[in-house]
């Protein structure tokens, strides 16, 4: 029989999926397990048993969730080798001694599986996360701003891929920090790896984010010695912020604007300078990315005087700018188009930007850059957006472009910066002209100036920085939200609050008109306002104690004024996305209660003061795959009842908040829950309600549809008197009067996920982005739906509330919707 063919000398060696350990064979042995899949003893040894019962004679695959036969008592050397993994492994001349009893005691904690979800970003994203040791934050600034940078440097020598030597200085710009501090552990053996915590971190990350983080590493990796190298993510061993690192040079441009005492030297850097400029915007633009704002200081000069371009500098200014702090700060350039998008709040929260972003905006970012070398005063090309009109201030900068490059080599240059500063876009230059005008100015008459290729820049799309998710993620004190940029100036809107300032608050902007209606508004028109803190999609709403709580996937709450929905506190605590809110009243005091996807149920005291800690907290147990809290419910006996993956309802005392009972009867996970007449309903992925007596919490009924191909899982339930109205993720819609099915009816395509039911008015929302308002039509004999309107949203409606007549809607886009009827 052949051998195998040995790896090729550049391959990256098998690793273990659960702790990403190298394999060798000595320490880290690949072991096979019956279900097929190949671990390190050591990580075998930690995982936990498949069942209580059967602690010592089984154990759990984590990547096919299989029970499997595992005697603790032999340990992983029982189980076979993989051979086909060792024969992959490199030939090493001295081979790592094994460990011993005693100092795999002495070790650190076993590194947590990772969970199956993240091992696709993991695959993506692993050149992208450096290596804990490379510990670039030795120590986290005392009151850092989150929208800032902080400095550091490497720790130790990295090698592929990012080739970086122990102590170059690098920034870091924080991109996330999760709410409730350091991760905690869930056994005394267990530790989340370092990878796994960024993964998990990353995954926390909107779409967007995530996509523009990717491709600024990747963009930096091909643009060498034009851009600083952006590295990657990293997060402290104890600390929960997720930082951007990227390469750092300390001198900066600026301080060469001061040094002109030679005139010649002075033409021959401004030149050098500003083909570097040019060669690294074009660089960026032949990547899909523009930048949208620049100050000069974002460009840095390395060991060699080469310029390059500090992205961690722009996405920080980019900040200041979303916030609204740095437009009239010395140095902080936004072309005048740009700054009418950040102004048009609409449009800024409906990322609607289609033919508004180009390569044009940078081009006048590039004229502004070359004044300041030319003139050496930087104040002077930021000045545009202060006192006085544009065309003066553009006449100023000409003239003093034509009086410091009269006579020079560079003297071509002012007509062509003069070009790249016009108010119209489409009136400027190519970077690639104004790149050819340096160079020919600088070479011989009859030489041939080499000139980038045109197709560098052909791009169908292109990503803003300023525009984008990164830039969005700014100071607290400044703008908490990334929908609205900077309000507009001139907005006479009467119902404005104080939050529009900060971008966390309600703005009052838009009508929606819908014909046909009577009840639910009047004149045909609803009023709309929108709400914006949260980060990511809105899970649930709630309202109790005189305030609008609202949960997300941003592990977050934000608590709203219901006088004028104006924001008033986040709550912050949860480790895991928030999947369920409720808030019960009692006599004595209100308690907004949460649950997220790690089975944790938080109790936070509602009052005039509200508490930034949680009153108590306690997380459900059961089993670690089926984890996760996904409805809750409220009753007047004094329990609070939580739905769970685990495919059972727990019923919890408001009092000492202990475990009352467990309810069990659904086959799959319990989705949604509602309490009426003295009855506890539960729907489930299994496609059934059931019902429970809320005296004794005994079964009372099952509520199913026996018609073929009905069976879909049940999204939302909500109840009206004797009526259980149930929502399905095909599409359709079922009555239930006195447990009786009434109506069952398709209204779209799409999962319908929130249903509400107020009166006769019945209003749904889903996959579809629209509001569906409709009536119920009841007789003797029948009961009818009639179609009254419908409310076309910008995204998936994720949750429905209504309130003193005002609909207030939860979309998957961070906003909040808040409907009230026209006057």
């Amino acid at each position: 029989m052949a051998s195998a063919a040995p790896p090729p000398p550049d391959a990256e060696p098998p690793e273990c999926p659960v702790c990403l350990s190298p394999f060798d064979d000595s320490s880290v042995v690949p072991r096979v397990l019956p279900c097929g899949h190949s671990l390190c003893g050591s990580c075998i040894s930690s995982l936990p048993p498949a069942s209580a019962s059967a602690a010592a004679s089984s154990l759990r695959c984590p990547l096919c969730s299989q029970c499997v036969p595992f005697s603790r008592a032999l340990g992983p050397s029982s189980l076979p080798k993989n051979l086909a993994l060792l024969s992959l492994l490199p030939s090493l001349p001295n081979p790592s001694p094994p460990r011993t009893a005693g100092a795999a005691s002495a070790a650190r904690p076993l590194p947590l599986p990772l969970h199956a979800a993240h091992s696709r970003l993991l695959a993506r994203f692993r050149h992208a996360i450096l290596p804990e040791s490379a510990s670039p934050l030795h120590s986290s600034p005392p009151g850092h701003p989150p929208a800032g940078l902080a400095l550091g440097s490497i720790a130790c020598d990295l090698g592929a891929p990012w080739f970086c030597s122990r102590g170059h200085p690098v920034s870091l710009l924080p991109i996330d920090a999760p709410a409730g501090g350091a991760p905690t552990q869930e056994a005394a053996f267990y530790r989340p790896s370092h990878a796994a915590r960024v993964i998990a971190a990353i995954d926390a990350l909107s779409s967007a984010a995530r996509e523009e983080m990717v491709d600024l590493v990747a963009a930096s990796t091909r643009l060498a010695r034009r851009v600083c190298r952006v590295y990657g993510a990293w997060m402290g061993p104890d600390a929960a912020t997720l930082w951007l690192v990227s390469e750092r040079h300390t001198p900066g441009v600026p301080p060469l604007l001061n040094d002109r005492s030679d005139e010649l030297e002075t033409v021959a850097r401004v030149g050098a300078l500003g083909m570097e400029v040019c060669e690294a915007l074009m660089g960026l633009h032949g990547e899909g990315l523009v930048l949208g704002c620049l100050r000069l200081d974002c460009f840095r000069l390395d060991h060699f005087g080469r310029c390059l371009l500090d992205l961690n500098e722009v996405l920080a200014l980019c900040r200041g700018v979303r916030a609204g702090v740095c437009l009239s700060m010395d140095g902080a350039l936004v072309a005048p188009e740009m700054t009418a998008i950040l102004r048009d709040a609409t449009r800024t929260r409906s990322h609607d930007f289609n033919g508004l972003i180009g390569r044009n905006s940078d081009v006048w970012l590039l004229g502004c850059i070359l004044a300041a070398l030319v003139t050496g005063e930087e104040r002077l090309a930021a000045g545009w957006n202060t006192d006085g009109s544009y065309d003066d201030w553009q006449k100023e900068v000409l003239a003093r472009l034509d009086a410091a490059l009269v006579g020079t080599q560079l003297e071509p240059l002012a007509a062509t910066t003069a070009l790249c500063l016009s108010y119209e876009p489409e009136c400027r230059p190519e970077i690639a002209d104004v790149w050819k005008c340096i160079r020919g100015s600088q070479m011989k008459p009859g030489a041939d100036a080499l000139a980038p290729a045109d197709d560098i820049v052909a791009q169908k799309s292109f990503r803003c920085l300023l525009l984008g998710e990164l830039s969005s993620m700014c100071s607290a004190q400044a703008v908490e939200s990334d929908e609205i940029v900077q309000p507009s100036q001139d907005s006479d809107d009467k119902n404005s609050t104080p939050d529009d300032e900060s971008n966390c608050g309600c703005s009052n902007d838009e009508s929606v008109c819908t014909a046909g209606t009577d009840e639910p508004q009047r004149n045909g028109v609803f009023k709309s306002s929108t709400l914006l803190a949260h980060r990511d999609c809105v899970t649930g709403l709630a309202i109790g104690g005189g305030f609008l709580f609202s949960s997300s996937y941003d592990k977050t709450i934000n608590v709203w004024s219901l006088q004028d929905f104006s924001h008033v506190q986040t709550l912050k605590g949860h480790e895991h996305k928030i999947t369920a809110i409720v808030v019960v009243d009692n006599d004595n005091q209100s308690l907004c209660i949460s649950g997220d996807s790690g089975s944790g149920i938080f109790v936070w005291r509602v009052g005039t003061s509200l508490k930034q800690e949680p009153l108590n907290k306690w997380y459900e147990t059961n089993d670690w795959i089926y984890r996760g809290v996904h409805c809750l419910a409220v009753s007047g006996t004094g329990y609070l009842y939580t739905g769970s993956r685990d495919k059972s309802i727990k019923a919890w005392s408001l009092e000492d908040y202990s475990l009352g009972c467990t309810m069990t009867g659904h086959k799959s996970t319990v989705s949604c829950l509602a309490v009426a007449s003295g009855i506890l309903y539960s729907g489930s992925w299994d496609g059934s309600i059931r019902s429970w007596w809320l005296t004794d919490h005994s079964p009372l009924s099952v509520l199913e549809d026996d018609a073929p191909g009905s069976i879909a899982p049940v999204l939302s339930i909500s109840t009206e008197a004797n009526f259980v109205v149930s929502s399905y993720e095909n599409g359709c819609l079922k009555i239930w009067k006195d447990d009786v099915l009434v109506k069952s009816e398709k209204l779209q395509n799409a999962s319908i996920y929130a249903v509400k039911l107020n009166g006769k008015w019945l209003y749904t929302g889903g996959l579809n982005k629209a509001i569906n308002i409709q009536e119920l039509l009841e007789d003797e004999s029948e009961l009818e739906i009639r179609d009254v309107a419908s409310i076309s949203c910008d995204s998936i409606v994720t949750s429905i509330l209504y309130w003193n007549e005002k609909l207030i809607v939860g979309l998957s886009n961070r906003e909040i919707k808040v409907y009230d009827k026209g006057s």
